[in-house]
């Protein structure tokens, strides 16, 4: 049993010591985002509208902590994100196999966000969190006619 731990801790370390450099940017990014913009995503930031994955940061905290029908409102995709982490943590980790069909999830994963997004923004944009509008955009602050336009062609 000890020398299995070591080999799933070894798996571990040598991915953080491979990739522990994003994951810093990562977090750095989150950090200065939300103090200057008060938000993650740079669609948001730049246009106010939300992103395909608008919703899964929320969803991911309400499927951590058991509201599982709130993560399901945020955004439904957080489910099949959660599955094909928990397949690759499994395979990578703990039985030490490849995971060449990750980057068929992935794909999978984006088809539905696409999707989702799509049908949602007909459905909910923009009185629905997360599908609505962020006026507070950079677009708005450097064009004076991007919010009018906005309105005057009916998408807000």
């Amino acid at each position: 049993m000890k020398k299995y731990l070591r080999t799933v801790c070894g798996r571990i370390a040598a991915d953080v010591k491979e990739y522990g450099m994003a994951v810093v940017v990562v977090f750095v990014y989150t950090i200065i985002t939300n103090l200057v913009f008060h938000a993650f995503c740079p669609v948001v930031i730049v246009s106010g509208f939300p992103c395909p994955g608008c919703g899964i940061t929320r969803a991911t905290v309400c499927l951590l902590t058991g509201r599982w029908q709130q993560a399901w409102q945020l955004n439904p995709v957080i489910f099949a994100i959660a599955l094909a982490a928990v397949w690759f943590c499994v395979n990578r980790y703990l039985l030490g196999r490849k995971t060449a069909g990750i980057k068929w999830m992935i794909a999978a994963v984006f088809v539905l966000l696409f999707g989702v997004y799509v049908v949602r923004m007909y459905m909910y944009f923009p009185d629905r969190t997360p599908y609505v509008y962020t006026q507070d955009n950079m677009l708005a602050r450097m064009l004076p006619f991007y919010q009018q336009m906005l309105y005057k062609t009916g998408i807000l």
